[in-house]
């Protein structure tokens, strides 16, 4: 993920067409911050890598007792409505194999 000249990674943990909860971010950006998702889908022989423009709608930080903590991030992603699908489509048909359309 890339904003206003700063940069973290993070692991989708849920994904859909509307946006995305990404966890175990390392630096959190501003809520209402427009940012870079990048992402990279890996399984088997077949690697996918795109990116959507989103906005951070909430940042959760979870504390644990040893004091490390995780960051959630939720993200909805922004842009016409046919290009977001037709970057996720390829990804959930990776991902998902079985499943009907």
């Amino acid at each position: 993920m890339e904003w206003e000249g700063s940069s973290t990674t993070g692991r989708i943990a849920n994904l859909s067409f509307g946006g995305a909860l990404i966890k175990q971010v390392e630096v959190t950006p501003p809520k209402g911050t427009r940012a870079t998702i990048r992402f990279e889908v890996q399984k088997k022989e077949i690697k996918l890598t795109g990116s959507l423009v989103a906005k951070i709608l909430r940042t959760v930080e979870e504390f644990k007792e040893e004091g490390k903590g995780m960051v959630w991030l939720g993200v909805q992603f922004e842009g016409p409505e046919e290009e977001i699908k037709s970057k996720l489509i390829p990804v959930f048909q990776t991902l998902f194999p079985d499943q009907d359309q």
